[in-house]
């Protein structure tokens, strides 16, 4: 039974069937929490998202009835669980916002990180205050069908659902709005589903609100009270499921480039070798640390001073030659290009490894096509470390190293 004496269904066979959901539920948010945190303890801007995890998370897990029992029945007071819970909800619901308004608005935080911080805190007070006078005369398991037709408990839910809908419809506005020009097909992906699921946030907050005015004010609501509660459990479960995930897929992004940029440093480190055996100078010896993006860019820059060099050791004729041979093997322009560029390289190693003095016609300028795109970049050295392996420009340098100039 309700408070005031309306039947409740919050123990159905619905709800009982939902409850793994709701265990998974707390675990993905403590996952995320725990995975977050390293970041948020290095970097400043990451702490507000890491903010809202935790406070969800801890919202959600004060909600088990495993822990009501240990944490809040022995004080005797009715609910207070629900209190902590609904606060915490509204400090992520904050959280979330100071993230998205930082990262798609950050001139307002000058202004507005006040009226944030006020909004929440009197958010908070209202909370509180409607709790204290609202009766709770047993402890109930869904505060929002105990209070059906309660004007106390009905003013409390509602305030913690009136600040829910505003800062989820802001947070939506503002992450749909920056995910449209984000940079990275992943970071847009993932904004875009942080606003899919704080949109479903406003629904299910808006839904909750219909429905508790409606039973305040005598009416019949468009669905059943178990309906309601039914659909209202789905649209929350859906929430933040797609939060959950928006937050991952960036980071699962930043994870594949980061095995990618290392697999691809493993492919390029043989052509740096072959390079850099004869043009050693060009090496910088202070260390980049572990991030495999900055070690490949290093690899890359360094790969493309020795092609520099090497062009003094190689005349207009002979790059034009292996240009012509590449040509006539019938392959895509890419690689065409990429193995006449292996074909000079190759020769003009040879001709430094004998002692040959550079060319005095050399043409020497950096590379007009060179790409300023770093994956294209990638791709382009990776095709020219395959391409110095072949063969065929191993026997084009052999051919040519009586004539390196």
């Amino acid at each position: 039974m309700s408070w005031n004496g309306c039947p409740t269904h919050s123990v159905t066979p619905l709800s009982k069937k939902v409850q793994p959901i709701k265990l998974a539920i707390v675990i993905a948010l403590w996952v995320v929490a725990l995975w977050r945190l390293p970041a948020a303890i290095r970097i400043p801007r990451q702490r507000p998202l890491w903010t809202a995890f935790a406070c969800i998370a801890v919202a959600d897990t004060i909600g088990r009835p495993e822990v009501k029992a240990v944490l809040f029945e022995p004080t005797g007071i009715n609910n207070l669980a629900t209190l902590f819970k609904h606060t915490l909800g509204i400090g992520g619901s904050t959280a979330i916002l100071f993230f998205v308004i930082a990262m798609a608005k950050p001139s307002f935080l000058r202004w507005g990180r006040p009226l944030l911080y006020v909004g929440a805190a009197a958010g908070t007070a209202l909370l509180t205050t409607f709790f204290a006078h609202m009766p709770r005369p047993t402890e109930v398991e869904n505060i929002f069908e105990a209070s059906l037709g309660h004007a106390a408990g009905t003013g409390y839910c509602l305030v913690f659902l009136g600040y829910l809908t505003a800062a989820m419809t802001i947070a939506s506005t503002l992450f749909w709005s920056y995910g449209q020009r984000a940079a990275g097909t992943a970071l847009r992906i993932g904004l875009r589903l942080l606003g899919a699921g704080t949109m479903f946030g406003a629904l299910y907050t808006t839904w909750r609100i219909a429905h508790m005015l409606t039973r305040l004010l005598g009416g019949e609501f468009i669905v059943s009270d178990q309906a309601a509660q039914t659909i209202a459990d789905l649209v929350e479960y859906t929430a933040i499921a797609l939060i959950v995930l928006g937050n991952s897929v960036p980071a699962l992004g930043v994870l594949t480039r980061s095995i990618t940029y290392r697999r691809a440093l493993r492919e390029v480190r043989p052509l740096w070798a072959t390079l850099t055996e004869v043009a050693p100078g060009v090496v910088l010896e202070r260390p980049l640390g572990r991030s495999s993006r900055l070690q490949l860019h290093r690899c890359l820059i360094e790969v493309w001073d020795v092609a520099l060099i090497l062009r003094a050791y190689v005349s207009t004729d002979l790059v034009a030659r292996a240009g012509n041979e590449a040509e006539a093997l019938g392959l895509s322009s890419e690689e065409t290009s990429r193995l006449a560029e292996a074909m000079w390289l190759q020769a003009a190693r040879l001709a430094v490894l004998q002692g040959a003095e550079p060319n005095s016609d050399a043409n020497i300028e950096a590379d007009a096509d060179q790409e300023t795109d770093f994956d294209r970049e990638v791709r382009k050295v990776l095709g020219l470390a395959r391409a110095i392996r072949d063969p065929r420009a191993e026997a084009f340098a052999r051919r040519h190293q009586e004539q390196p100039a």
